[in-house]
């Protein structure tokens, strides 16, 4: 029946409400399967006394360590909404884009990250770590000024210049990394990572037309990149605290599509309190930069968006996040550990034209045996 309606020529909308569907159904079997992968997992024997405040807040990777020849597999998820206009720190209109030469204008986009997260430490001092991603993105369009105006002549066909959407989903980048306690004095620790992401996530993501879809809609960054971070850890009594600064470093000039995304450098700081044995309660700040893109892609795309054009990526914002810990203590889920952070943005200033980000989920779900 959807063949028959997409195949007699049903509208846009019909055609958008389809894709959204199975955008959406695909989330959820993946999820689904995730969830089966964890529960095998998890039924294992009883793990009893474990703090819910000893992981950082959901948002929070490269921050724990585990006992010599102790695994931990889970399941993290990341949702970021992105809507409203800016332009640096200010609201803009698309009759502004239109002024600007843009002959399309983004109106709302969602990413969402899926990652399977599997940790060993084959010391007390060492643990590594594997983590394969899954990447979903949607973003909407509409169209703005002289709808037959590609922004930027030369640069392949004109876009769709009517209202429409896109979307992608398929294997993100792969990390690996190394996390060792550099200190340890009484209730205070520090840990160094050291990780890298190879780049298995695709960047050549088209258009129906042959054209490069968006950069930020390119599944991976396409380059191997250095992910370094240092993070430091304290607590007394029912109190703990902490902070890290991270970056993720290109190193390489271009990927093998012509471009690289902008290094990103991010510091954070949180506290929480825990409640009862099995809960605690959080909250984060968070700072981020982020380098606009350089290079170019090496064939047929359009001009007629900001997101098609390099200075529209990066920028630099800060976020707040609210979380929840939660840590099973006894049972046959004994050990359990559930997580959750609600994040939005308190202050930011792009480059060039962008959608702002809104709204933000962490979720994790994870089990060490």
């Amino acid at each position: 029946m959807c063949f028959m309606v997409r195949q007699f020529g049903a509208s846009p909308m019909s055609d958008r409400r389809f894709r959204i569907r199975q955008h959406f159904n695909m989330e959820r079997n993946l999820v689904n399967n995730f969830a089966c992968i964890a529960a095998l997992c998890f039924a294992a024997t009883a793990f009893a006394d474990v703090a819910p405040d000893s992981h950082a807040p959901a948002g929070v990777m490269y921050e724990h360590l585990h006992r010599q020849g102790e695994w931990m597999v889970g399941y993290r998820a990341m949702f970021q909404r992105f809507d409203d206009l800016r332009h640096g720190g200010s609201d803009v209109s698309a009759g502004d884009l239109g002024a600007r030469g843009y002959s399309l204008a983004p109106t709302s986009m969602t990413m969402t990250m899926h990652m399977l997260d599997i940790m060993y430490a084959p010391s007390d001092d060492l643990t590594l770590m594997l983590m394969p991603q899954y990447m979903t993105m949607d973003m909407s369009m509409s169209p703005v000024g002289d709808a037959n105006h590609d922004g930027h002549g030369g640069h392949g066909t004109p876009a769709n210049t009517a209202s429409h959407g896109h979307d992608v989903s398929a294997l993100g980048d792969t990390v690996l990394a190394a996390l060792y306690r550099l200190a340890r004095v009484a209730n205070h620790e520090v840990i160094g990572t050291l990780g890298v992401s190879a780049p298995t996530g695709d960047v050549h993501k088209k258009n129906p037309d042959g054209t490069f879809m968006h950069y930020g809609m390119q599944i991976g960054t396409g380059t191997w990149d250095l992910l370094p971070s240092l993070t430091y850890l304290g607590r007394h009594g029912a109190l703990s605290w902490g902070s890290q600064a991270g970056a993720a470093l290109r190193l390489e000039d271009h990927n093998d599509s012509g471009f690289a995304f902008g290094e990103r450098y991010h510091l954070s700081g949180w506290g929480a309190w825990r409640f009862a044995p099995w809960i605690s309660a959080s909250v984060r700040l968070q700072y981020t930069k982020e380098g606009d893109i350089d290079g170019h892609f090496d064939g047929p795309h359009n001009h007629t968006s900001p997101a098609d054009r390099q200075p529209n990526y990066g920028g630099e914002w800060t976020e707040v996040g609210l979380g929840v810990n939660t840590a099973v203590q006894s049972g046959t889920l004994g050990g359990m550990r559930i997580a959750a952070e609600y994040v939005v943005p308190i202050i930011d200033n792009y480059n060039g034209y962008q959608l702002a980000r809104q709204e933000g989920l962490n979720f994790n779900i994870s089990r060490a045996f």
